[in-house]
């Protein structure tokens, strides 16, 4: 997809923009004044008398973006003379100063410009005309251009505040989401890598002596075990210095979550692995799927104890992946302190599913998730 191009005002460098207001201010200068010179009769007072005060209130807005209120100040000094000039639109760059107040100014400093910017249009249309209709018609038509001069400004400063806390939500929203994806996938790696070499340990203590060939295996097994775990943290470390690296490393296929199942040591645990003939996984569903399992057998290697375990996968009305994980040992929920589960919980409902751990009403525990398939259960997911 071609990346969007910003409209041509969001563009535009501060700098830029003050030559935009310099050249509207000389514009709307000559526009005032060259009637004026050309036609002195019209105005009925000299041009030398009407000319300065004209200049007064309309160059002075090059700047408003820099000094907002100064600009306002000078120019409602000379909408103050402007009557006596014979001047009768003094409200236009008047307005232009007003939304420069609303726009860049606190609330309570736009209200009280907007205020003194009605007074003294009102007073200009009082000196300048001579019937009440005049007045009023005169007064609402300038009041009118304030207001809406104000209320742009206004609008524009809080729509501009707006978004800039809705990108300030974003990007924490985003940071977050990257912290705890880091600290799951840490949380995973080490969790189940420790447990492994913790029970392996265990063994080889335990039969070093009677048995020094197995125990050999064992210490051979906790070093593969603790060289996979080092290659998957330093992918990780890989990832908080370089966004744009391999942020899942291997896929992640159904052949992995059998050597995974392999992997766990004959003992007090048994584990069995049931898995749908026919499926294929891969991508994020395979990744999913994997921690979930690795996770779960974590769990039961700490706190079933004697046990036998059913890791089950498999689908369910064509488009959904069935994940279980239950044991028959001890049961209850895995220790308060522990992250394991809520980052599990985590995983599948950011993938869009559903997931469920508890005890199991005849003794054990059990971990259940639900996966949508966009491509059907037997597709590879991409």
């Amino acid at each position: 997809m071609a990346e969007r191009r910003p409209l041509i005002v969001r563009r535009l460098r501060p700098g830029h923009w003050v030559a935009v207001d310099a050249f509207a201010a000389v514009v709307l200068a000559a526009g005032f004044s060259v009637p004026v010179v050309l036609a002195p009769e019209s105005v009925g007072v000299p041009p030398y008398a009407t000319v300065p005060v004209i200049v007064l209130a309309c160059l002075p807005p090059a700047v408003r973006r820099r000094r907002p209120v100064p600009v306002f100040a000078l120019v409602l000094v000379a909408a103050v003379f402007a009557p006596f000039a014979g001047w009768q639109e003094a409200f236009v760059p008047l307005a232009v100063a007003l939304h420069a107040v609303a726009l860049l100014e606190a609330r309570r400093t736009a209200v009280a410009a907007l205020v003194a910017a009605l007074a003294v249009t009102a007073a200009d249309a009082a000196i300048g005309s001579s019937s009440w209709t005049g007045v009023a018609s005169a007064c609402g038509f300038a009041w009118l251009v304030l207001g809406l001069a104000w209320m742009i400004g206004l609008a524009v400063r809080e729509q501009r505040a707006y978004a800039a806390q809705a990108v300030a939500r974003s990007a924490q929203a985003a940071a977050t989401a990257e912290r705890l994806r880091v600290a799951r996938d840490v949380h995973d790696v080490v969790a189940h890598s420790v447990g492994l070499i913790t029970m392996r340990a265990g063994i080889a203590n335990h039969i070093a002596t009677t048995h020094p060939e197995e125990a050999g295996e064992a210490l051979a097994i906790i070093e593969e075990t603790g060289r996979k775990a080092q290659a998957d943290l330093r992918r990780l470390l890989g990832l908080l210095r370089d966004a744009s690296g391999d942020r899942d490393g291997p896929t992640y296929t159904l052949d992995l979550l059998r050597d995974l199942v392999a992997a766990i040591p004959p003992g007090d645990v048994r584990v069995e692995l049931d898995i749908e003939p026919g499926l294929a996984l891969g991508g994020e569903a395979g990744l999913v799927v994997y921690r979930l399992v690795q996770e779960s057998l974590t769990n039961v290697l700490k706190h079933a104890g004697p046990a036998r375990c059913r890791v089950a996968v498999g689908t369910c009305a064509e488009r959904e992946l069935v994940v279980e994980v239950v044991d028959d040992g001890r049961g209850g929920a895995p220790r308060a302190e522990g992250h394991g589960l809520a980052g599990l919980e985590e995983r599948v409902i950011l993938y869009g599913g559903t997931f469920s751990a508890g005890p199991e009403p005849g003794g054990g525990f059990a971990v259940r998730a639900r996966l949508l398939l966009p491509g059907g259960s037997g597709e590879e997911e991409r």
